[in-house]
């Protein structure tokens, strides 16, 4: 007689962080860059965050080995969750794709009765028909079409939302569009790939020659057959930006899961923390549920349910800007507020914090662990204020990230992040700007 399989609980979290390069459509014009070599290692890590998300009973699979005393120091926290690293040969290779080389691991996400990725990619597909999970997921074609910033902009325009971008489809129309923003009295302009994050994929544009230079860049490529497609926005004079994040469901039907604040650093994360309850409030032509209602209703109209993430400002003369983009999939925003929902009990707020750092040779994420605990400054699951390090395979050297969480009543905040830093540099790793 054979036994029946036990019925399936619990989730995987896994996924690459760097989601957007890999939705960008091939034979899309690009904007000028300069190469950052160093940049795809460290997000390649940044997988390791996604601890945040779990809870026990699930299974975390990333791409590499975390740090022994990173995952002792979240235990201790009262992180706990099954780790597993994909490893394998092709250590360049995508989570998705690497999970999809081993066997072994494909048999025990089957286990599980869902996933929770980072982002749907179409190696995610694949990994779900393969496991048992294909009907939990949405289309990777609609996954793409819905992240893209063209999209979220004709949303906003559609609806006369209050700073929508223009879609240009030229490089005629981007510069038309330029000009047009500058004789409406916004000095600078901002032209946004579609596919581009963490701000390696916006260009200013503050005079005419930097202009000319740009729509001849944009010429050859459109030259060789390249296709244009950017969004054009005023760079406004804002004074908060934001993150609403929530779970959209099939049905258009969809829950709050909450409001964080946010600070950038350019057009890169920086910091994500609690959001005053007048903020959202106050917003009004239309009200803060409104917009999001339109949101949610949008994108299960396209086939999308799962996490979204509405980055939204409001501008120094009162107006808000509803619609900024969509990120429908997780965001470090979104981690944050998990991350919150634990600790509020003890009567604490998470501050979650990212910056560039530089490592000394033979220094990393358990020398910073060591200074932390030797200044009383680890975060231990208790009510007492601490730090807890998220990811620590971003610190090695020469060049690094420092992303960390700062648990602790939010007007200790920036105390308890100038500590961490002063231990981090203790540790060997020099940030990259003063505080």
């Amino acid at each position: 007689m054979s036994r029946a399989r036990p019925a399936r609980a619990g989730a995987v979290l896994f996924g690459s962080f760097d989601a957007e390069r890999r939705w960008r459509p091939d034979g899309l014009a690009s904007l000028p860059q300069l190469a950052d070599p160093g940049a795809d290692r460290l997000v390649a890590r940044m997988d390791e965050a996604l601890f945040a998300a779990a809870e026990p009973g699930d299974l975390l699979i990333t791409r590499e080995p975390v740090a022994p005393a990173l995952l002792h120091a979240r235990e201790a926290a009262g992180f706990t969750c099954e780790h597993r690293h994909a490893g394998g040969p092709d250590t360049a290779a995508d989570v998705e794709h690497q999970l999809l080389a081993d066997p072994e691991l494909l048999g025990r996400i089957a286990d599980f009765a869902r996933l929770r990725p980072y982002a749907v990619l179409p190696g995610t597909g694949e990994l779900a028909e393969r496991t048992g999970h294909a009907s939990g997921l949405p289309g990777s074609g609609t996954v793409v079409r819905v992240n893209g910033k063209a999209w979220s902009s004709r949303l906003a325009a559609r609806h006369g939302l209050p700073g929508a971008g223009r879609v240009v489809r030229s490089a005629a129309q981007l510069a038309e569009a330029v000009r047009s923003d500058v004789e409406r009295g916004h000095p600078v302009v901002l032209v946004k790939d579609p596919y581009g994050v963490a701000g390696r994929g916006t260009f200013e544009v503050g005079s005419e020659r930097r202009l000319t230079r740009l729509v001849a860049h944009l010429r050859r490529q459109e030259d060789r057959g390249l296709r244009v497609e950017f969004v054009v926005q005023p760079r406004y004079d804002r004074v908060a930006d934001f993150s609403s994040h929530l779970r959209v469901d099939r049905d258009g039907s969809w829950h709050l899961l909450g409001v964080q604040h946010l600070a950038n650093s350019g057009y890169r994360h920086e910091m994500s923390g609690p959001a005053p309850r007048t903020l959202t409030g106050n917003l009004s032509d239309p009200a803060h549920p409104e917009v999001l209602d339109v949101v949610a209703r949008a994108l299960a109209e396209e086939g999308y349910d799962g996490p979204v993430c509405v980055d939204s400002m409001v501008l120094r003369d009162g107006t808000w800007v509803p619609v900024v983009e969509v990120n429908a999939r997780m965001s470090m925003g979104g981690l944050n507020l998990r991350l919150d929902d634990r600790v509020r009990a003890h009567g604490l707020r998470s501050h979650l914090w990212q910056e560039d750092a530089a490592v000394a040779d033979g220094c990393g994420v358990d020398h910073f662990l060591k200074m932390l605990r030797e200044e009383g400054l680890l975060y231990d699951g208790g009510s007492a204020p601490g730090v807890l390090p998220l990811v620590g395979g971003s610190l090695t050297a020469p060049r690094g990230r420092l992303v960390c969480a700062a648990l602790c009543p939010p007007e200790s905040y920036p105390r308890l992040r100038a500590a961490a830093r002063s231990a981090a540099a203790a540790a060997g790793i020099s940030l990259a700007r003063p505080a």
